[in-house]
């Protein structure tokens, strides 16, 4: 597996409750340490020498666990995070976070949830104490929950028409599952009940579905957590359902100047070799300009042509079972037919050799890039232990993009080509074509 931004989707909803604290990073030689508690809890920690602390606890409580008659839980258990628990009022906790220069998020996409806390050495304690809370204690009072309602409304009004597509992709692509919406449908804002909303917790924040992840400090520190946690503990492990890729296509009219289109081919799981090659392939396709002001040269730009403002990016996203390896683009309503068959003819052709090289290249530099923001790479960490159950070092990942070979790229899109074509689309459709059509 790659890194948590190609094993899991590139679009996630973030909420964030307190104050980020800033401070130089020492130079140390990172050590990453990793290992499965008894209660399967699994536990990764890169003792990297930083002053700031970054510990994140993920579960495998996202979207696809939702059941069908209940769909949105999981926004809204991410949207009530840092509300009032068992032991501590919201009030305390923000107030609390805000003294010692703390900063909690929570997000989540379709495969986990991420709590994660930030927080300077010598403030660490107080801080994961009421991580804790957070996490173990939540109660989900009935008032809060109503108050929280004008949160959700604001999460549903400011999504892109970019982000809409994408979403429209995967319910067309899987239908059920991971097809679930990331966010709560408008009619659905207030009927999920704070018993819902307490059985899915309880359901799924378990020790045997959990993954802590920690940076800036031991091993030691995350176990001394983990054991900590005052979870409920299932004899069985809940499960979604199989996944089927059926491929298809949902469209949004919702107007304007540009058509939002997400096109994509069955990928790889997570689990698997291909996943890389496929997110190779994907920066290959071309994410845009490489340098500020220059020209976009790379293989999207030039199968879409000279149509105007436009904008067009490759994406792979894996999940325990299954993939998307596709382009999203945004171009005007009057050139989205020309531009939407070029985009498909291009996921089935095989890239050059120096495409492919230049797409090695582009991703090394994100996932080392990545490891300069320590929320993503701590979440990445969490991620790949709930995928795997083990989790590889950036400059690890580095090493086996090196490895990959233009063939085992090549075969991996040659593998994806042959499965039908998912559609999402989002705007002005008037001269979008239909999936059948491409």
């Amino acid at each position: 597996m790659s890194s948590k931004s190609l094993a899991t989707p590139f679009i996630r909803h973030v909420t964030s409750r307190g104050y980020a604290q800033t401070a130089p990073v020492a130079k140390k030689e990172p050590r990453l340490q990793t290992s499965v508690l008894p209660n399967k809890t699994f536990v990764a920690a890169l003792d990297n020498g930083s002053p700031v602390t970054r510990l994140t606890i993920a579960f495998k409580a996202g979207s696809r666990y939702e059941p069908q008659t209940e769909l949105g839980l999981a926004h809204v258990l991410r949207s009530a995070a840092g509300l009032s628990t068992k032991n501590s009022s919201a009030y305390m906790i923000r107030r609390q976070l805000t003294q010692i220069g703390a900063s909690f998020t929570a997000s989540g996409d379709r495969e986990f949830i991420y709590y994660t806390v930030e927080a300077t050495q010598d403030n660490l304690k107080t801080a994961l104490e009421y991580l804790n809370k957070i996490v173990s204690n939540q109660e989900f009072r009935p008032w809060e929950l109503t108050d929280n309602l004008p949160r959700l409304r604001y999460d549903i009004a400011a999504l892109p028409p970019q982000v809409r597509a994408v979403d429209l992709l995967h319910k067309a692509a899987y239908r059920r599952g991971l097809g679930n919406s990331l966010f709560i449908a408008p009619k659905k804002i207030g009927k999920i009940s704070s018993e819902s909303l307490q059985h899915f917790a309880s359901n799924n924040l378990v020790p045997n579905r959990c993954a802590i992840a920690l940076i800036g400090d031991n091993q030691d520190t995350a176990c001394l957590l983990a054991d900590s946690l005052q979870l409920s503990s299932l004899v069985q492990e809940s499960k979604s359902d199989t996944t089927t890729y059926y491929g298809g296509e949902l469209r949004k009219e919702m107007g304007g100047d540009l058509a939002h289109v997400a096109l994509a081919l069955q990928g790889a799981p997570a689990s698997i070799p291909q996943s890389l090659a496929l997110a190779v392939a994907a920066r290959a396709l071309g994410c845009g300009p490489v340098t500020k002001w220059g020209a976009n040269n790379s293989p999207v730009a030039k199968a879409i042509g000279n149509i105007g403002p436009f904008a067009a990016a490759g994406f792979n996203v894996s999940y325990s079972d299954s993939g998307l390896f596709g382009v999203v683009l945004s171009v005007p309503k009057d050139e989205a037919n020309a531009a939407v068959k070029a985009v498909a003819n291009l996921l089935k052709q095989q890239l050059s050799a120096d495409a492919i090289k230049a797409g090695k290249n582009q991703l090394k530099l994100q996932v080392l890039a990545e490891a300069e923001d320590g929320t993503s790479l701590v979440e990445s960490l969490a991620a790949q232990g709930l995928f795997t159950g083990s989790a590889k070092s950036p400059l690890d990942i580095a090493r086996e993009i090196d490895q990959l070979s233009t063939n085992d790229v090549s075969q991996a899109m040659a593998n994806a080509s042959r499965s039908k074509l998912s559609m999402g689309s989002a705007g002005n459709l008037v001269f979008v074509p239909f999936v059948d059509e491409l």
